[in-house]
């Protein structure tokens, strides 16, 4: 039989390349992005069939700003930003109205509703969020089975350097994600666990846990302009009570009570922090709000919606208010009147501004300064 099949091989030519094959053009390589030595950026996409390529990133001061990338004879569309400050970054293309990552960048910033790719910029501004050589802290994925949405969810969670082997018991941060993004989000792109590595190693930071949420309740995901938003923020606000904050208070060693909570982040939709704050006020004494605020229009609403809450003294007395925006931020007019209606009941609100837009290089500065004035 071996025999056999040895002469039916020798048998059987060798099958030519089809035309198809032989009239292929080989794709020139393509190196994007390129971070030169002066911190510009070149950005290059091989599309030879494409009419119109753009670009859009977080590293410019105007929100919602692209630029029109030019195409070579080759079919290459490139465009080279100017300098950039040393930091993390996302961006994407879009081809002829198609909105797609970057195909030769491996890196990529995950989201709920959209992949964008990511790069970094290094120089001694970024040091905050890199990898030191100070002792690291870990980040588990936890799923935890959830009696309110009846299923498994999941979140991340930052246990400071120490935990596995200490006895102590520590604060906890229950921090958000966006509107855009999902539970891992603070650590794939905010890299706020290498900030707390590092700000604690420096004596800035008290050790703490964080635990970061999937704020996406309903499922499927519902996000912003679908209708049900309400909805998901009120479910998610009674699993944060009901669901995860007993998990982490059962399962792990953590400060218990107000004074060692804190609550905070983005959100999906500049209402969803400020609800799930008054609707929680007394179960945390840190609130922390990036990139976001109020309208005048929600005030009256809250007061009917949560009487009692925002205008008591003694909740003035005992909660902590911290507000980050940029100056080119879309939210910075509603953050500059929630600081503005805080104090005037009151409380005691710290505000950070940035000359930043409501993107991740700003919402890392702002977590980062919370962090040095957290549980003090």
């Amino acid at each position: 039989m071996r025999n056999l099949l040895a002469r039916v091989c020798l048998l059987v030519p060798l099958a030519a390349p089809t035309w198809a094959q032989s009239q292929a053009v080989q794709a020139p390589a393509v190196v994007s992005p390129e971070v030169m030595a002066d911190h510009r950026v070149a950005f290059r996409l091989y599309a030879p069939k494409a009419t119109e390529v753009t670009l859009a990133g977080s590293f410019w001061l105007q929100e919602g700003r692209t630029e029109r990338m030019a195409k070579d004879d080759q079919g290459i569309w490139s465009f080279t930003t100017e300098p950039l400050p040393a930091d993390y970054y996302s961006y994407w293309f879009t081809v002829d109205g198609m909105r797609i990552p970057d195909p030769a960048n491996g890196r990529i910033k995950p989201g709920s509703r959209r992949t964008q790719s990511a790069f970094s910029v290094a120089g001694p501004e970024s040091a905050l969020l890199e990898a030191a050589p100070v002792p690291h802290g870990e980040v588990r994925i936890v799923v935890y089975p959830s009696a309110v949405t009846g299923t498994p969810r999941r979140m991340h969670i930052y246990f400071p350097p120490g935990y596995e082997t200490g006895q102590a018991r520590h604060p906890v941060v229950y921090l958000f994600h966006g509107g855009g993004d999902s539970d891992d989000a603070w650590t794939a792109i905010g890299r706020a666990n290498f900030m707390l590595d590092n700000l604690i190693a420096q004596g800035k930071a008290k050790a703490m846990i964080v635990v970061m949420p999937s704020l996406w309740a309903l499922d499927p995901e519902v996000v912003t302009g679908q209708g049900r938003r309400d909805e998901n923020r009120e479910l998610f606000q009674k699993d944060l009570l009901e669901g995860i904050l007993p998990y982490v208070e059962g399962h792990y060693r953590v400060l218990g009570g107000p004074e060692n909570r804190a609550l905070g982040g983005l959100g999906v939709g500049r209402d969803f922090l400020p609800n799930v704050a008054l609707a929680t006020l007394g179960t945390f004494r840190y609130v922390f709000h990036t990139s976001g605020g109020v309208d005048p229009e929600w005030l009256p609403v809250f007061a009917k919606k949560y009487p009692g809450v925002l205008d008591n003294p003694e909740n003035a007395r005992r909660v902590r208010f911290f507000v980050g925006n940029g100056a080119h931020d879309h939210s910075n007019p509603s953050a500059k009147l929630w600081v503005k209606e805080l104090r005037n009941r009151g409380y005691e609100a710290t505000y950070f501004e940035s000359n930043g837009i409501h993107e991740w290089p700003w919402f890392r500065r702002y977590f980062a300064e919370f962090a040095q004035l957290a549980f003090r």
